[in-house]
């Protein structure tokens, strides 16, 4: 459920005293709309309160002079140059921002060359960025701001009966065009500058499906179905797109590393549609560096994000100190920044863990322009603006503005550390929906929401196959957060952009990939002198790593399967590790849930850990028709061309097993569920009539006639009569269980690890060859190197490069895809000792 807040203009303001227009605050709670799941309902907030924080005045200073907030008509008032944090504060929930108070707004400008919104009378979708260059002063000030929304620019539509703005500034389509129409901005009875707008209607029925490996159209339903899409692809493009896809999905079905894609190739039917873009690449929503330094190279994403003391990993990063002492004033001039931070009350802050190389950089972490956004078809972006960050979880309490003011103590050290959260959460890498694309009703901030109503997943609703009778298969990757559906999570984006990116967005519902790994941003500036518009070349044409993409799409498509990450970002313990509920993910397990003792054994009770019990199997298939009762026993539909190994296993006396299809409907298969409704062991087989295909199973008490298509029928694996093989070997499960601590031969979590982890030694086992392919515990998971827990010491979960999925991986991903492939998975991909 969302329950988020909305605050309009946005987070990062700007104020200047020739302004007429007054700055007005407007704040809304976002819930899912009662009455259609496509939506979410906005209402207004009528009372709120906002704190407001001087962050570069001395100490002592900086709740002095501040701006102003009437609750009343809701207006800021500022007397007082300078940069000002501020908290927007409900009983529950709270939200950060950021204000610049300037003496004078001398230019604006459309911080689009173009833009598309959205076909949708009652919404206003796309939102043109606009930015102001403003007189410079000594008090650190930007040059330039972001005034998207202020009311600043008045917005005109020379098209009323197809475009029409609202008074923020967003512009709802009510008539599809064939041509751009244009909207217009004047700022105070100055000149008109004019921005087209398309309108496209998204929902609309599209014959743009085309194959690319069908297996079985007339069983899409039953299927899983991945389809390529395409994002800041041009026309002439369409070639490039076709070559991109057609070598991923060969890879991917090809490649050992992308096992077991391949073991199930017959059970995908792939597809792709290309929607053309009216710019190529994508919206880069980070600011970046404009000049250079000897650590940080002209256009790195801000903050900059690699290790600025590349051999010692005792200074913290980048991104680690803008979050603890945010951002430089322009033309940053200050001396002795250690010391001025040290007595400032940030959070956690150690003055010995910066040096002045990274002083040096952290100057440089500023550009004077803003990049201009570019008009794709969904209006993707990478990274985040800093005004449009999100709202904090509705459990999270507000932080009340110290009662002694800026006096040092636990109070003060509170406050600052809320408003400095407006310096965290911007990763350069990560895809998203662009808030200013999306209307607020249809699409969330986080990008762990589903948000079924998104442009993509509406384009997709109308997707038929380009082949006669033009099946409508669409609809088949709509999240569904009630039913399990086989192709959730199967949407492909392949973004046509330099910038390295790929991530699994919307609840693991679509994922995005781009087409290389740059990681610097080429930019260019309209006029040097005045700089008011930051572009990116218009015409740069972007090459193609065809292994990175297959890579990274092998990698995030695992999200839609109810993988998690399992690479190490940060050391130390995860905010989470003390949660007492498991994660819904099924290969990663938290320590809270997993604990045997007390925190500070940090030991760990293995019979908790859900993929440890995973059964491997001699053979195995799965039900195409629910199980039925019959005399004498239960009987089970498989593939006709199966029946011939079943035979065997009859001529054997082999037990066999049936285990339900029991999938939550966002993917999540475990832990795996037991009970006489679940799973039944010890049968035998009856008989086999090779012409039906099917098999009646006898035993004692027989389960209940609940096993639907779909269930799992198997010979377990065993390694003598009563001994079952699971997917972490019996030595290795007896070590876990006498020590009750993870495998990791280096057991240091204090910073993060990216590199496979190699096993301790286990008395009387035989390790497997790779060693870091052993199935066990190992800790360091979602993006901490402590308090997560994975399978095995390296995964694809892990390092999208060269490296496989790990045996549990695999398992999972049969299980789903086709249960009946477990023999073989078994067979041939389990980790073999030396």
């Amino acid at each position: 459920m969302v329950s988020d807040l909305v605050l309009v203009p946005h987070c990062d303001l700007h104020m200047a005293m020739n302004v007429t227009e007054p700055l007005t605050l407007r704040l809304f709670k976002r819930v899912n709309s009662p009455t259609d799941p496509l939506l979410y309902k906005l209402t207004e907030v009528p009372t709120f309160e906002v704190d407001f924080f001087a962050p570069h005045n001395k100490t002592g200073q900086r709740f002095k002079f501040l701006p102003s907030f009437d609750p009343d008509t809701r207006v800021v008032t500022a007397t007082t140059l300078g940069v000002y944090l501020f908290q927007v504060r409900l009983v529950r929930q709270y939200i950060v921002g950021r204000l610049q108070v300037h003496s004078e707004l001398e230019d604006w400008w459309f911080g689009n060359d173009s833009i598309t919104t959205a076909l949708d009378p009652p919404r206003a979708h796309a939102l043109p960025s606009i930015y102001a260059r403003f007189k410079p002063d000594d008090k650190g000030t930007d040059l330039v701001g972001d005034i998207t929304g202020h009311r600043y620019i008045a917005l005109t539509s020379t098209a009323p009966g197809k475009v029409v703005p609202t008074p923020e500034g967003r512009l709802r389509g009510v008539a599809e065009t064939e041509q751009p129409v244009n909207i217009s901005g004047t700022f105070q009875n100055g000149r008109a500058k004019m921005l087209p707008v398309r309108v496209v209607n998204y929902a609309k029925k599209r014959r743009d499906l085309l194959p690319v490996q069908t297996q079985d159209v007339p069983r899409a339903p039953e299927m899983h179905n991945i389809v390529f899409i395409s994002e800041g692809f041009r026309e002439e493009d369409r070639e490039r797109f076709d070559r991109i896809v057609a070598r991923t999905r060969k890879a991917m079905f090809t490649k050992d590393r992308h096992e077991p894609y391949g073991l199930l190739e017959h059970s995908f039917n792939v597809f792709k549609a290309f929607a053309p873009s009216q710019e190529n690449m994508v919206t880069c929503a980070f600011k970046v560096t404009d000049t250079s330094v000897p650590e940080v190279p002209k256009g790195r994403p801000i903050p900059f994000d690699d290790q600025v003391s590349a051999t010692d990993d005792k200074f913290y990063t980048m991104e680690q100190l803008v979050s603890k002492v945010g951002l430089p004033m322009r033309d940053e001039k200050r001396n002795n920044l250690p010391d001025i931070w040290r007595g400032q009350s940030l959070d956690d802050f150690h003055a010995e863990r910066v040096n002045p190389e990274l002083v040096n950089a952290w100057k440089a972490q500023q550009s004077v322009g803003i990049l201009h956004a570019r008009d794709t078809f969904f209006g993707l972006q990478l990274g985040c603006r800093w005004a449009d960050r999100s709202s904090a979880f509705p459990d999270a309490e507000p932080v009340r503005p110290p009662p002694d003011g800026d006096t040092p103590g636990p109070a003060l050290s509170r406050f600052v550390a809320r408003l400095y959260e407006f310096y965290s959460g911007v990763d350069p890498h990560i895809f998203g929906l662009d808030p200013r694309r999306h209307a607020p009703e249809v699409c969330t901030d986080p990008a762990n929401n589903t948000d079924p109503g998104n442009l993509v997943m509406s384009y997709l609703s109308g997707l038929e196959y380009a082949v006669s009778p033009f099946p409508l298969i669409g609809p088949l990757w709509a999240p569904d957060d009630e039913n399990f559906k086989p192709s959730r999570g199967m949407v492909i984006v392949i973004v046509n952009e330099t910038m390295n990116g790929g991530t699994a967005i919307k609840d693991s519902t679509i994922t995005a990939a781009t087409c290389n790994k740059a990681k610097v941003l080429e930019f260019v500036y309209g006029d040097p002198n005045v700089k008011p518009g930051m572009r990116r070349p218009p015409k740069a044409d972007v090459v193609t790593d065809f292994i990175e993409v297959a890579n990274t799409v092998a990698h995030e498509l695992g999200h839609g399967f109810n993988l998690d990450d399992e690479y190490e970002s940060a050391g130390g313990l995860s905010d989470d590790a003390g949660d007492l509920e498991d994660s819904t993910k099924d290969n990663v397990a938290v320590f809270g849930f997993i604990q045997f003792g007390t925190n500070r054994e940090r030991k760990i009770d293995p019979s908790k850990v859900k993929w440890l019990a995973l059964p491997r199997m001699r053979l195995s298939d799965r039900l195409i028709a629910p199980l039925r009762l019959v005399p004498g026993g239960v009987e089970v539909t498989i593939d006709k061309g199966q029946l011939a190994k079943w035979a065997k296993m009859k001529a054997e006396n082999a037990q066999v097993h049936l285990r339900r299809r029991n999938i939550t409907p966002d993917g999540q298969q475990l832990p795996l569920t037991s009970g006489a409704h679940q799973v039944h062991e010890a049968l035998s087989i009856a008989s086999i009539n090779e012409a039906a295909g099917t098999m009646v199973l006898a035993g004692p008490n027989l389960p209940p006639v609940v096993f639907e298509q779909g269930s799992t029928i198997f010979v377990p694996l065993k390694d003598g009569p009563d001994h079952p093989l699971l997917a972490v070997e019996a030595k290795v499960l007896e070590h876990l269980n006498r020590t009750r601590l993870p495998l990791n031969s280096d057991p240091d979590t204090s910073a993060a690890n990216e590199e496979p982890d190699g096993s301790v030694s286990i008395p009387g086992f035989k390790a497997p060859c790779i060693g870091s392919e052993l199935i066990g515990i190992f800790e360091g998971a979602a993006r901490f190197a402590g308090g997560m827990y994975r399978p095995a010491g390296d995964c694809k979960m892990r390092n999208q490069g060269d490296a496989g999925f790990c045996f549990v991986c695999k398992w999972l991903i049969v299980n789903r895809v086709n249960p009946g492939r477990h023999g073989i998975l078994s067979k041939i991909f389990y980790p073999k000792a030396k």
